[in-house]
């Protein structure tokens, strides 16, 4: 069982963060229309030309970095879709939103001018061959690299980094929808979901 003694997660920051971040992105990929929450000084137009179909793609979400600027991720992205402030655990973070026409979409969360967290949900299609003997598989404490070994290549959907620690949720997803996902802390380890998987 993948179990770990230690203070409720959702007293954590960081799932808070992330929880904010997939709620948002999930939210995003299934409505078909988008409304700005917080205007901005620089509000990003919200039209979307023809032409600009997946230009929010999962190779440009993998080079964000925890860490960059801004400015540096304007430079990959374009300037963003929609922005909204939050405060997590007294924490003030402006989300940052950038989607397709499809409604495929990542956000970028920053504070003070860092990136401290990102999420993307439909920017990739599922291509793993993932079942219920290899779930069984994963235990807590693996690296990825193991874990690789026995699923093959992951989606990465979200990370982020607050207080030193670093967490990420990877998904392993079939072309029938089924998938699972899981979670890493420090690069091990602590928790695994699946959804349809036999």
């Amino acid at each position: 069982m993948l179990e770990k003694k230690e203070e409720p997660f959702y007293k954590k920051i960081w799932f808070w963060i992330i929880a904010i971040v997939i709620i948002c992105g999930v939210a995003s990929y299934g409505d078909s229309k988008k409304i700005n929450i917080t205007d901005t000084k620089n509000s990003a137009k919200t039209e979307t030309k023809k032409d600009d179909t997946r230009k929010v793609t999962y190779e440009k979400f993998c080079k964000i970095k925890i860490g960059s600027t801004y400015e540096e991720v304007k430079s990959i992205l374009g300037e963003y879709k929609e922005s909204k402030e939050s405060e997590i655990n007294g924490m003030k973070v402006v989300i940052y939103s950038w989607y397709n026409d499809d409604n495929s979409n990542m956000e970028v969360i920053v504070k003070n001018n860092k990136v401290i967290g990102k999420a993307q949900a439909g920017l990739s299609m599922g291509k793993a061959d993932v079942n219920l003997i290899k779930y069984a598989k994963i235990t807590t404490g693996m690296d990825y690299s193991k874990v690789e070994e026995i699923l093959g290549d992951g989606k990465l959907m979200s990370i982020s980094k607050t207080n030193g620690s670093t967490k990420s949720i990877y998904l392993w997803a079939n072309p029938n929808g089924t998938n699972m996902n899981v979670t890493f802390e420090n690069g091990k380890v602590t928790a695994k979901n699946r959804l349809g998987l036999n």
